[in-house]
């Protein structure tokens, strides 16, 4: 503890904001959250939530207007609900000055108990830090002296005996201690060579020094064992990873004529883990967001209601209560969306889940959201083959789909080139995989991606435990057991 009582003004100024320094920030956090509960709590009393909403927005306007964004955009209610607004439309609008103008007076109103909690609130918990901060004095009399605890010298060989030796800490004793008998010096015994590790015991796992991992990744996979940058054969949708085989840029090429030109509804339809949800990731990077406004609804399995407030939630829209306003509220972002250049983009995945036949009959009847010449809204469904076989059963709705496509499963050599080039993708250091245990992995996963995936990644992590230099076929063999054992080949 610093000695207080011998320094000046200035010094004892310097230490104390040093050591209250870091409860300010508590003070300013107590002030300010007090000071927003009691604020709030009166300004909710006196004026309506939808009130002080709006009153935001419209000083929001003003403050965009001042500094020339008079065409940025805003949501404010009108006839048919709220809809976006430009700064200068708005604040053209007759009437709005006078409106504001008491609603501003009752919001100052409010705002005074608010600051005066808030400065209270900050005082109180000021002084209670520094209350708490306060160095230590001896009150009557000058501050005790601080003894340093000194240990014990410890007696080697090669240093003097301890009654030859000046030490400041000399206190009288009435008998010398005797001194520690001798050890006699032993060698260490010679150091035992660790046992090799068998051959089917996987690498030790060595200790992770600090900083070294990664956040969300394990330091015990095998990547740099393999020489890899990242995990290859992950089972998501990582459009890094899109293998352009033919079928699928058929697919990726019929999708965007189809949103390009307005056909109105598209439809895919693939095998379970044939790569369609990825082909939707990979549609959304080719559809750009100065042209584009994409809803992408990846869990279709809703009420008609909920379904349509889950795409207007996509969209950006808030949702109201009542199915005829939330088709208001989809008809004007439609026409909003026409007048800026924009096109607006549905995609349903797994659309196979769809439960009700009446949200195909809603999906359809947003079709007719058109103009003279063109469609409004462009509907992309991606789903696995029964699909086809619902969508053909509602025939109003099947004379909508214009477009249609199927994917399959991948050839011998599409799953050969398929694995390399998930391996070139993550800068794969060594040689991955012979060539009969690629002849191993297509007989096994029958060519579908996400079965390639989950296999390959049980062979490299069987390989990194056998330390093996290359997969070969007894590997992809054991991990095929290993799958087969789980019924999931």
């Amino acid at each position: 503890m610093p000695d207080f009582a011998a320094m000046d003004v200035g010094t004892l100024g310097r230490e104390w904001w040093q050591r209250c320094q870091p409860q300010i920030g508590y003070a300013l956090a107590s002030g300010a959250l007090v000071g927003l509960l009691i604020g709030g709590g009166l300004a909710v009393r006196q004026i309506q939530p939808d009130t002080l909403i709006l009153w935001s927005k419209y000083k929001i306007a003003r403050a965009a207007a001042a500094v020339g964004l008079s065409s940025v955009h805003l949501k404010w209610p009108g006839e048919r609900g709220e809809a976006l607004t430009s700064v200068d439309e708005l604040l053209k609008r007759p009437g709005l000055d006078a409106w504001a103008e008491p609603v501003s007076q009752k919001i100052g109103s409010a705002a005074t108990p608010s600051l005066i909690g808030g400065i209270l609130a900050f005082l109180a918990t000021l002084l209670w830090s520094v209350s708490r901060a306060v160095p230590d004095r001896v009150v009557g009399g000058a501050p005790e002296p601080v003894v340093a605890e000194t240990p014990l010298p410890v007696v080697l060989p090669s240093v003097q005996p301890p009654e030859e030796r000046s030490s400041p800490f000399h206190h009288e004793t009435k008998a010398e201690p005797e001194p520690l008998p001798k050890i006699a010096a032993q060698e260490p015994p010679p150091e035992r060579p660790p046992d090799p590790p068998p051959a089917s015991a996987p690498p030790p796992i060595k200790p992770i020094p600090p900083g070294a991992a990664s956040p969300g990744k394990s330091n015990t996979s095998y990547e740099s064992y393999w020489g890899l940058t990242e995990l290859p054969f992950e089972n998501v949708p990582d459009p890094k990873f899109y293998f352009p085989t033919s079928m699928h840029e058929e697919a990726l090429h019929r999708l965007l004529y189809g949103v390009q030109t307005r056909k109105g509804a598209i439809m895919l339809t693939g095998e379970i883990g044939c790569g369609k949800t990825l082909l939707s990731r990979e549609l959304s990077l080719h559809l750009s967001g100065e042209q584009y406004d994409m809803a992408l609804i990846a869990n279709p399995s809703l009420n008609t209601e909920d379904f349509l407030t889950e795409v207007l939630y996509q969209l950006g829209i808030e949702p109201t209560q009542t199915k005829v306003k939330l088709l208001h509220l989809l008809n004007e972002r439609l026409l909003d969306n026409y007048k800026r250049g924009k096109q607006t983009v549905v995609v349903i995945d797994e659309a196979q889940t769809i439960q009700e036949d009446q949200i195909f009959e809603e999906l359809r009847l947003l079709l007719n959201f058109q103009l003279n010449d063109r469609f409004l809204l462009t509907l992309v469904l991606i789903g696995q083959p029964e699909l086809n076989d619902r969508v053909m059963t509602l025939k109003q709705f099947a004379q909508r789909i214009s477009i249609k496509y199927h994917l399959n499963f991948f050839s011998a050599q599409q799953t050969t080139d398929y694995i390399r080039f998930r391996l070139k993708a993550v800068k794969c250091a060594r040689e991955g995989f012979t060539e009969d245990a690629l002849d191993i992995i297509f007989k096994h996963s029958g060519g579908v991606p996400r079965n390639i995936n989950t296999l390959c990644d049980l062979c490299l992590l069987i390989g990194y435990m056998d330390r093996a230099a290359i997969i070969d076929r007894k590997i992809v063999e054991r991990a095929a057991a290993e799958r087969g054992q789980l019924g999931l080949f």
